[in-house]
């Protein structure tokens, strides 16, 4: 029983230490996608004062939908580590029967289960927000006028 016990916390510490590592990772494609971001609502604005035309605005238009489809792409697969952290966790909680996992562990599988699709809708609007921020003043006119 001592030995399973061991070996139980030895899993458990693989999977956090796996966790721990990754988060660098998870920051480098966070900072990477609000950049990414910034760079297209900038560019609007340059072809805004530059006034650009048709062919400029659809190609840029295409361009900050990629933005956006690539940023929410990497923050559907944080969303996917996130929740196989949980269900790893999970499972060896389950495999282990008698033996309690951490109650870390625990009060982490509640919270990424219990968030449910929160963090995902808040990570689809910063998203959309920024690629309307971007495309909105490219084609319509935000200006307001002057009497």
């Amino acid at each position: 029983m001592e030995d399973m016990m061991v070996q139980s916390s030895m899993i458990e510490m693989g999977i956090w230490e796996v966790f721990v590592q990754s988060r660098i990772s998870i920051s480098i494609i966070f900072l990477g996608n609000v950049i990414s971001v910034l760079i297209a609502v900038w560019l609007s604005r340059i072809l805004i004062e530059k006034g650009a035309n048709l062919f400029l605005k659809i190609i840029f238009t295409a361009f900050a939908f990629a933005v956006f489809l690539n940023a929410f792409n990497n923050g559907l697969w944080v969303n996917f580590y996130m929740d196989g952290t949980a269900a790893s966790l999970a499972n060896l909680d389950a495999v282990n029967g008698a033996i309690d996992i951490s109650a870390t562990s625990k009060d982490f599988i509640d919270s990424v289960t219990s968030q449910g699709d929160f963090g995902k809708i808040g990570m689809f609007v910063f998203f959309v927000g920024g690629l309307l921020i971007a495309v909105i003043p490219l084609w319509f006119n935000t200006k307001s006028k002057k009497v």
